[in-house]
């Protein structure tokens, strides 16, 4: 829940700093920082307008625990750095807000307190009472210099103190984490211990897990493990066991099972995912029991997907996946904007929006589900969707590499992946679940590839070419029509003498980050036989035209940017000659290079219609097979 020291106060809550916490640690810097991103956030909030929700300043997360016997006493076991410079920030601001004294004080003793810790007791009571020049045994350095701080800050304000403090009051946001009473002090232990070693605060979907698992039954800290796991976002869930000799029979089993699992086929067969084991279960072996293998440890896992990256990022399955599922539940998505159901800094609200965690609007029945979605989501990118290497994609359908339907999938995913983004709402991510839970597991690499295409230009309708310019969001079109190129380069580069283009198309490999650049350019830096009349209006529409532009990397674009087509052509003939190594940049510029040897106007609007009629053509088909 988010929270605001006007909301503590309103809640009546008391907190205690428990004694296996450190002392007060912030520096000056840290302090003056914070003043000065508050008064940055208040001056934005000072201009925009009201009401707008943009003029919160989010100071983090705390995480509590209930004390003995309830109430509203709360120890802080994560965030009391945070609570103690709120706190000092209190004592300065109530000489210009009253309203700041309701915060300090509760029935006339202080909210904050640090147990077996009588010195800062007895020091932040003093600060309270306004006393800030004393020096003497019970003095807390960092916390003098704090408040030396804060006072300097404003007094430099100005005549906005009174509106600046009253700011900090109601807009201070922090989340407040209650731990799960369920959870056994060892697992909160465990937990909590990794937690404070990494020296971070929770990120959003870590406070995610804490509030749906507490609402769960069934063996929480098994769930745990398989979150984490899943939120592992980068390691594989389900790899071949070899040190077991797993057969791959087996092993498309066990992954058409995961497929479909719910936590109780979890909570009976834990090593269905890799790794993952019911810590209640104490059995171990001895080094004696210990089977000797042939395999060397290296071989285990050695392969193209050491080493790979995920298309997601975990915040992003979370959401991906709470979208899916409320679809499948045919519960729409009413927000003023789809951007905002997908903003990752907004992952806690969305979540509690449409899948309560907490309040009067929680469903046991809809957050283990949801959980159950979620690990089948992971599971399906895991198999059937491509990961990114250093250098191109792996995919993993338990066919060999030079399986010509598993090339076709991968790099039709690729393309996929590369066209796709947080404006587009990832929107492979829901073809590729409705295929797949359809087949009732993996599906074979040729029916993925049909369907997924299908969904995809069905979605996609082919701009008119006029509409194909420099000027408009058309790099989906440059990446489809590489797409058909791939495809279609055995009938594209058909001669002897066109081999060694069909060679250098065989390599291609999407790129996400890519720009648009014009073949010959307004103001060549080089002589050029391409020359164009400023003064003529149709020389701009051919210049910005689909034909004279193609797609490369920002490095590439910056390098050739203003260069002539001749030395462009020399660049691409680098790669013919073998002098460059790696993929080239665009197919369509492969394309170019081989049919024109001079590039004016002519042949411009003659490569582009061409260009074209290859995206139209796939396009029709496409129409024509649903």
């Amino acid at each position: 829940m988010i929270y605001t020291p006007k909301k503590i106060v309103e809640r009546g809550l008391i907190f205690t700093i428990p004694l296996y916490q450190r002392l007060f640690e912030w520096n000056f810097e840290n302090v003056r920082q914070l003043m000065e991103d508050l008064h940055r956030a208040f001056e934005q909030s000072a201009s925009s307008t009201e009401g707008s929700g943009e003029s919160d300043y989010f100071i983090g997360m705390l995480t509590s625990t209930i004390a003995e016997g309830g109430g509203k006493r709360l120890h802080l076991v994560d965030g009391q750095q945070r609570f103690t410079v709120m706190t000092l920030i209190a004592c300065v601001m109530q000489q210009y807000d009253p309203l700041w004294t309701s915060f300090l004080l509760v029935d006339g003793k202080p909210r904050l307190a640090f147990t077996s810790r009588k010195a800062d007791d007895a020091y932040l009571q003093r600060l309270i009472q306004g006393d800030f020049n004393y020096d003497g045994e019970l003095t807390n350095i960092k916390m003098k210099e704090a408040i030396d701080v804060i006072k300097q800050f404003m007094d430099n304000l100005g005549e906005k103190k009174k509106l600046f403090a009253h700011y900090i009051f109601e807009h201070l946001c922090f989340f407040i984490s209650e731990l799960p009473q369920n959870y056994s002090v060892q697992d909160l232990n465990k937990y909590f211990e990794r937690m404070n070693s990494s020296g971070k605060n929770l990120e959003h979907h870590e406070i995610l897990k804490v509030k749906i698992l507490s609402k769960l039954d069934g063996n929480i800290s098994l769930y745990m493990q398989l979150w984490n796991k899943i939120a592992d976002i980068d390691t594989i869930l389900l790899r071949k066991r070899d040190y077991k000799d797993e057969k791959e029979s087996d092993f498309r089993s066990r992954k058409n099972f995961a497929l479909t699992a719910n936590l109780s086929d979890i909570e009976r067969n834990p090593q269905l995912v890799n790794s993952l084991r019911d810590e209640s279960d104490n059995v171990s072996m001895s080094i004696k029991e210990i089977s000797v293998r042939e395999k060397k440890p290296e071989d285990v896992f050695v392969g193209h997907f050491n080493g790979s990256k995920s298309p997601l990022k975990f915040p992003q399955l979370l959401l991906l996946t709470l979208y899916y599922y409320l679809k499948k539940r045919e519960k729409d998505v009413f927000h003023p904007r789809l951007e905002d159901f997908f903003n990752q800094s907004k992952l806690l609200q969305t979540f509690q929006t449409y899948l309560p965690y907490e309040g009067a609007g929680v469903n046991k029945q809809h957050l283990t589900a949801f959980f159950e979605q979620l690990l089948h989501c992971r599971v399906t990118m895991d198999i059937c969707f491509v990961r990114s290497l250093e250098y191109g994609f792996s995919l993993d359908m338990n066919l060999p590499e030079e399986n010509p339907d598993l090339k076709e999938l991968m790099m039709f995913e690729s393309f996929l992946y590369v066209s796709s983004s947080n404006a587009t709402y990832y929107r492979w991510f829901e073809w590729l679940m409705t295929i797949v839970e359809s087949a009732k597991g993996v599906p074979t690499a040729s029916s993925l590839f049909k369907e997924l295409k299908k969904k995809c230009d069905s979605l996609n309708r082919l701009p008119e070419y006029e509409k194909l310019t420099f000027n408009d969001e058309i790099r989906y079109w440059f990446w489809r029509l590489d797409f058909y190129i791939w495809q279609h380069r055995k009938d594209l580069f058909s001669t002897e003498d066109e081999s060694i283009y069909l060679n250098i198309a065989e390599n291609y490999v999407f790129i996400r980050n890519r720009s648009i650049e014009h073949v010959a350019p307004q103001t060549p830096m080089t002589n050029s036989d391409m020359k164009w009349d400023p003064d003529n209006p149709d020389d701009k529409i051919i210049r910005n035209s689909f034909g004279n532009l193609v797609m490369i990397s920002q490095g590439l674009n910056s390098s050739l940017r203003n260069e002539s087509y001749e030395i462009k052509r020399e660049h691409v003939r680098a790669y013919i000659n073998g002098s460059k190594t790696g993929s080239i940049e665009s197919l369509k510029l492969l394309m170019i290079y081989k049919g024109y040897e001079k590039w004016n106007k002519e042949n411009i609007r003659e490569h582009g219609k061409k260009m074209y009629a290859l995206l139209a053509d796939e396009i029709k088909h496409a129409t024509e097979d649903r």
